[in-house]
């Protein structure tokens, strides 16, 4: 894998395309009216996004390039921001704590400036659903890691597993196994065309995307077996 292939690129027919717009689609309920930074804000839909709703949204990523063509954004390390400290209303980072050498660093900056009960709202990897093996991942945590890590810094916390609907049975982050059933088998033989060709029939079958789009997820709070990543809403 390379670092591109890690950065989730601005592209619908990714398998995490669905699965990382879920996660600002959860977060638009807080973000109209209010001064927001994306933190690793990548290719940019998700600033956009947030701008959609009504938000003042500004955007910082470590990668210079990947911030190239967009406005209102800068270069900075999530530990170590050029911002005065309570200038946002909501902070957002998505899959970004895994990969900061220091996560505890980053998060006490984040903290630094929000507004008093401003908003952080993050993802990462759940590490119970399986330990990866990924060389840009420094460390990834469990449920109660990430509370307690965030706890040092915030007043209140609810952690969400983030599970795909009940219309979605099989997803690739749960087919990297071996399957037998011969529904599983079927899929796994269907995965491999190209993604027009698997898309089209699956909309003629069922009326949907092959894969979840962003209103095919669910973020449950406190509930975390099986969840393959982890939704965190903390408040200063």
């Amino acid at each position: 894998m390379s670092a591109a292939e890690e950065r989730l690129a601005d592209d619908p027919t990714s398998e995490l395309w669905g699965e990382h717009r879920a996660r600002y689609r959860y977060t638009l309920r807080w973000a109209a009216g209010q001064r927001v930074l994306d933190i690793a804000c990548g290719a940019g839909f998700g600033l956009r996004m947030l701008r959609d709703a009504g938000s003042c949204a500004v955007g910082m990523d470590y990668d210079f390039p990947a911030l190239r063509g967009h406005d209102h954004v800068a270069c900075a390390d999530a530990a170590c921001l050029p911002v005065r400290d309570a200038t946002f209303d909501l902070i957002v980072s998505f899959e970004t704590l895994e990969h900061v050498p220091n996560a505890r660093a980053m998060l006490r900056e984040l903290r630094r400036v929000l507004r008093p009960g401003g908003r952080l709202v993050l993802s990462t990897p759940n590490r119970d659903f399986r330990i990866t093996t990924n060389p840009f991942h420094v460390q990834e945590f469990t449920a109660e890691e990430l509370r307690a890590l965030l706890c040092e810094s915030f007043a209140e916390v609810c952690i969400h597993g983030q599970y795909p609907t009940a219309r979605y049975r099989f997803v690739p982050f749960l087919m990297q196994q071996p399957h037998w059933d011969a529904r599983e088998v079927a899929w796994k033989v269907l995965n491999r065309l190209p993604y027009p060709v698997k898309n089209r029939l699956a909309h003629v079958l069922s009326g949907q995307p092959w894969y979840p789009d962003e209103t095919a997820y669910r973020f449950a709070p406190d509930e975390f077996h099986g969840a393959h990543a982890l939704l965190a809403v903390a408040r200063c």
